[in-house]
């Protein structure tokens, strides 16, 4: 594995949402409520990224194309699709120096 770094923590502010595309992985880092969070930019309803979606003031990410949404910190959809869609697929953080990466 190799250590691939997305940003500087100095830059990791509520609100912060960017894309990354690393060894084919679409990566979708997001600081909200002071964490930070790294999922891959699918939706699993219909693989849309998630990169075009809002992150609501609950700490939930709502995908743009049918406006279903998932807990940051779980990863598990809300609402009637719940129980129905996978999980966002989540990557661990890394924090090296003043930096934070991944290890893919």
């Amino acid at each position: 594995m190799a250590f691939h770094v997305l940003e500087q923590l100095s830059r990791l502010q509520d609100g912060y949402k960017k894309s990354f595309n690393i060894e084919g992985h679409k990566l979708l880092l997001i600081h909200e409520n002071g964490h930070s969070y790294l999922i891959e930019d699918r939706c699993p309803h219909k693989d849309l990224p998630l990169s075009t979606g809002t992150v609501t003031p609950d700490g939930k990410l709502r995908c743009s194309a049918h406006g279903i949404a998932f807990e940051l910190n779980s990863g598990k959809a809300t609402g009637p699709m719940g129980d129905v869609l996978d999980c966002l697929t989540r990557f661990d953080l890394v924090y090296e120096g003043s930096t934070v990466g991944v290890e893919l």
